[in-house]
């Protein structure tokens, strides 16, 4: 019997979820959809600073200070630790605290004077990382929501590819694929655009991830102005005159996701981030003018 295409979706990590699969036998989908969907439950678990229980909760409620971490929560955090020192202080997890200030349900800006005792829990050197273990101080949060999705799509990827199956892996919009599908040399992959329904670009994947941010997922407009989640640890704010979308194309979904997000928190600086990090991307402004190192 010849393979064909075969898919599943899920709701997990706040977004829907699809995997596509080349498989021969229908019945090999149920085993492979309650592996993956499983994995993806149990790093949302371990994670997730919406749920008490989570490891997470309790590195932020100070419960494992100095206490040994396991290996993958270690990788994380090592992988963040570069990242921090990397992108300039830009990518920094602790920006817990500004959730608690900033409401985008509604066309309000958070009061200056909660913005500012908000920014002075901020600050990934405040954790007092040592390679394994954490030291909070500052009532510091860390949020580990800008790169667990992306983790997990990698995740998935591996998994597939250690099966030898051939497939794409979607966590709301994060994407990898194990390898090309079997009838083409690449997966299309739209872009979704910034400022309507639909696609902006489309691009080809035949190995790799794809990851994007942008100013359209979550937002608010005040006076003309759209103020998105992507919030800089510095002032508290959005980067002003910056790029609208940003997706970028890596060896893995976890650096695409970084690189991008870290590319709009530059703001004005975003492209020459982009350029300097030479990975194929593409980006758009505020004009949706076209930035880009691929063809789309």
């Amino acid at each position: 019997m010849s393979a064909r295409l075969r898919s599943f979706g899920f709701k997990a990590m706040g977004g829907p979820c699809n995997v596509h699969l080349w498989l021969r036998e229908e019945d090999e989908l149920t085993k492979i959809e309650k592996e993956l969907t499983d994995e993806v439950r149990r790093l949302e678990a371990k994670f997730s600073r919406f749920q008490p229980s989570s490891l997470l909760s309790q590195i932020n409620r100070g419960e494992l200070n100095e206490v040994s971490l396991d290996a993958e929560t270690v990788g994380l955090f090592n992988y963040v630790d570069q990242c921090f020192d990397l992108s300039g202080h830009m990518f920094d997890p602790t920006i817990g605290s500004l959730h608690r200030v900033w409401d985008f349900k509604i066309p309000n800006l958070p009061d200056p004077r909660d913005l500012e005792r908000a920014l002075q829990h901020i600050g990934w050197k405040k954790v007092n990382w040592d390679g394994r273990t954490v030291n909070l101080t500052h009532n510091v949060q860390i949020d580990l929501g800008g790169i667990v999705k992306e983790f997990a799509v990698d995740r998935l990827c591996t998994l597939l590819k250690e099966k030898g199956l051939i497939g794409l892996v979607n966590l709301s919009g994060d994407i990898a694929v194990s390898q090309a599908p079997e009838d083409k040399p690449a997966w299309k992959v739209a872009i979704q655009h910034p400022r309507k329904a639909g696609a902006i670009a489309e691009v080809d994947l035949a190995a790799g991830a794809i990851a994007g941010s942008g100013d359209y997922e979550r937002f608010i407009e005040i006076d003309g102005v759209r103020y998105c989640h992507l919030l800089r640890p510095d002032t508290g704010y959005p980067a002003p005159n910056g790029f609208c979308a940003v997706s970028v194309i890596a060896e893995n979904c976890l650096l695409a996701g970084t690189v991008s997000t870290v590319a709009m928190l530059k703001g004005e600086l975003g492209h020459a981030w982009l350029e300097e990090m030479q990975l194929p991307y593409v980006a758009f402004d505020q004009a949706l003018q076209a930035y880009s190192s691929i063809e789309v």
